[in-house]
């Protein structure tokens, strides 16, 4: 399944899935596939079962996921008329690794980590496909990281590695976008990491039968069509599962928890010279099986 947020005519944002070319509504496609079986309240119980957040359709657990491979009447839109946004806007939590690939660590002049450095972003950064990432005031150096994104689909609390994919639901593509010369001023990152329109998020998040292995993708990066990442996931220091395991003896993941698992290498401020996105620019990223994720860049 990709699962997608989408809207149409300017329509508020709806639930929905990617079939080829075309996008399901999955609470218009539950009603009729109920109605059609003669159940009276069709579309309030098909609204209470596929909720339009995502996260909370993530908490519905096996309610939900019965009822969407119940559906038999799929009520779809051409996908080129459907706009698609972030797949997921109200992450529980949004949880940063930093550091995860040994050669960016390396263009970093930062060491190994021995456990994984975090910090956190917020639902503010969240940023729709095609939205322009404003370039904060008084910043100059403008950074983009492109990452894996690690979407929770059940409760972790002391996972062991050997069962932490048993608890992600899917993955997505994320840009971490960044203020270096906001980063920087201290030895916390978190000034350069959490300003609106920091992390662009999509164009879906795929499932675990649509990427049953985290740790084969591609990672790739351009801007104004120049290359500027290239990367992959078997180059993690830390994998998915090891993240996941490490993150739930800290704290609690829930349902539709969001974890964004470090960049690799090709950064614009490892650069020699530095080079830092401007007003006009666009990013365009692409991890296999995800989608292209693409934002132009303007000044707030």
């Amino acid at each position: 399944m990709k699962l997608v947020r989408f809207s149409t005519n300017g329509q508020p944002p709806r639930l929905g899935v990617l079939r080829d070319d075309r996008v399901a509504d999955l609470a218009a496609s539950l009603a009729a596939t109920l109605a059609r079986r003669g159940v009276g309240r069709a579309q309030e119980i098909a609204d209470a079962l596929v909720p339009q957040s995502t996260r909370q359709f993530l908490e519905g657990g096996a309610a939900t996921r019965e009822a969407v491979a119940s559906i038999t009447d799929w009520v779809t839109v051409p996908r080129s008329a459907a706009r698609l946004h972030a797949p997921i806007a109200d992450p529980g939590k949004f949880i940063c690794i930093g550091l995860n690939y040994r050669d960016h660590a390396e263009e970093a002049n930062q060491p190994i980590p021995k456990e994984p450095p975090i910090f956190p972003k917020w639902n503010n950064t969240i940023l729709d496909p095609g939205e322009p990432i404003l370039r904060p005031r008084g910043c100059t150096q403008l950074d983009w990281e492109v990452e894996l994104g690690v979407v929770i689909g059940r409760t972790a609390r002391f996972v062991p590695r050997d069962r932490a994919l048993d608890h992600v639901w899917g993955y997505t593509i994320i840009n971490d976008v960044s203020a270096r010369d906001f980063q920087f001023i201290t030895s916390q990152w978190g000034a350069g990491k959490i300003a609106d329109t920091f992390a662009p998020v999509g164009p879906w998040i795929a499932d675990r039968d649509e990427v049953p292995d985290p740790h084969v993708l591609d990672l790739k990066l351009w801007v104004n069509g120049t290359q500027m990442q290239s990367g992959n996931t078997r180059t993690f220091i830390f994998d998915v599962r090891y993240i996941v395991s490490y993150l739930s003896n800290l704290i609690t993941l829930a349902p539709g928890d969001l974890i964004a698992t470090g960049t690799p290498p090709g950064v614009g401020f490892a650069r020699k010279p530095p080079v830092f996105l401007q007003p006009g620019d666009v990013c365009r990223l692409e991890i296999t099986g995800l989608g292209t994720l693409e934002n132009p860049v303007k000044d707030a």
